[in-house]
């Protein structure tokens, strides 16, 4: 849990009929079951072909399926076939939000988000199975961002867009680890469960959904109720692409907090493993683009974001001019939040246009202005 806030809710228990319902299925028990489920559909594609990154894994999977067809065309039936639960005009609105807060997104994303989301020591064993623990930290950072920016470009999420295909090769990279880590005797599956699992990919979009909401809320970003659901929704499609199973995309931002407490409650337990991971993450991102922030003011930002309990339980503190920096830019932001609510429409969209080009070029600095060495290969 994050915040007080959050462990007192957790303490009260379902309040209602209906919350009672969410509560049992996002159980304990449930979500145990559903590690043991992971993604078939792109498994069997990855058992077929070789290890490689991800756009060239798509590229296989696309050519098979016109050759042989069977599993390689399953797949790409499968995030082809739009859900008759999706409007994409339903979710235009979520997807402004995220390009206009693409940079603070960024910030929330690093600091909380991933910082958090290593207490959850099950599913933060895959990158030490793999020996990313403290590895190419930057380059994951940077190529996890090149794919929230194209998710937002201007095709969004629809079929045969850039941040469509985009997803889609994040969902077979996912693929080609499991198949990784299979035989590997570094993966204990007695002790940490199939990797990256089902619920493993659900909690992975709640990092980027209801954690980054969270985490732009705390810092003075002014977030409607309509534009909430969107972003919700956004990622409910996104959740979907990614192969997670529509049991576990939820429909409500209440039932979505609802299985956050859950998911949370059960998964976490920080080790050292834990910390490792986390200040290797924001040491490696200290004084890189966009922020330039030093180690001890992302502490700080970090801190603030996760809350003291999980900041003490990772052993993230801070210098207290740093925490005054953090209050200081949450006062700004707050301001610029404001007066960006009161602008006409067309000025928002000229500013969300302006922070995605300038996320365009904050992330071909941090990818190294080489396409050929891209995860993947295109950058909206």
């Amino acid at each position: 849990m994050a915040t007080p806030q959050e462990l007192a809710r957790y303490q009260l228990g379902p309040q209602n009929p209906q919350e009672r319902v969410w509560w049992d299925r996002y159980s304990h028990a449930n979500l145990e079951r559903w590690r043991r489920v992971q993604d078939p559909l792109a498994d069997r594609c990855a058992a077929q072909i070789k290890f490689t990154r991800p756009s060239g894994l798509l590229n296989e999977v696309e050519r098979r399926a016109k050759e042989e067809g069977g599993d390689f065309q399953a797949f790409l039936d499968h995030c082809y076939t739009v859900p008759s639960w999706v409007d994409f005009d339903e979710m235009e609105l979520g997807r402004r939000m995220y390009r206009r807060n693409g940079a603070l997104q960024g910030l929330v994303l690093m600091c909380s988000s991933l910082v958090e989301g290593y207490a959850h020591n099950k599913p933060s064993q895959v990158l030490v199975a793999t020996g990313r623990l403290q590895k190419d930290v930057s380059r994951r950072i940077y190529e996890t961002g090149q794919m929230l920016h194209n998710i937002v470009g201007d095709d969004g999420l629809r079929p045969g867009g850039l941040g469509h295909r985009t997803i889609m090769e994040v969902r077979l990279l996912h693929a080609a680890v499991r198949q990784f880590l299979s035989d590997n005797p570094r993966w204990d599956v007695e002790k940490y469960d199939l990797p990256i699992n089902q619920e493993d990919m659900a909690g992975t979009i709640l990092e980027f959904d209801f954690m980054v909401v969270r985490g732009l809320k705390r810092l003075g970003v002014n977030i409607s109720r309509r534009e909430h659901e969107s972003m919700h929704y956004f990622w409910r499609y996104g959740g979907y692409l990614l192969g997670v199973d529509e049991a576990l995309l939820t429909t409500t931002l209440e039932e979505q907090e609802i299985m956050a407490l859950q998911l949370t409650s059960h998964l976490y337990d920080p080790t050292p493993d834990s910390e490792s991971l986390a200040k290797a993450l924001l040491r490696d991102m200290s004084g890189k683009p966009p922020f330039n922030l030093s180690y001890d003011v992302l502490l700080a930002f970090s801190r603030y974001l996760i809350g003291d309990k999980v900041a003490d339980d990772l052993n993230i503190h801070s210098s207290v001019p740093a925490g005054s920096a953090v209050r200081i830019v949450k006062t700004a932001i707050q301001a610029a939040s404001i007066s960006i609510r009161m602008l006409p429409d067309p000025a928002k969209r000229v500013l969300e246009g302006l922070n995605h080009r300038l996320g365009r070029r904050t992330l071909q600095i941090g990818l190294g202005e080489n396409p050929a060495r891209w995860g993947f290969k295109s950058l909206a």
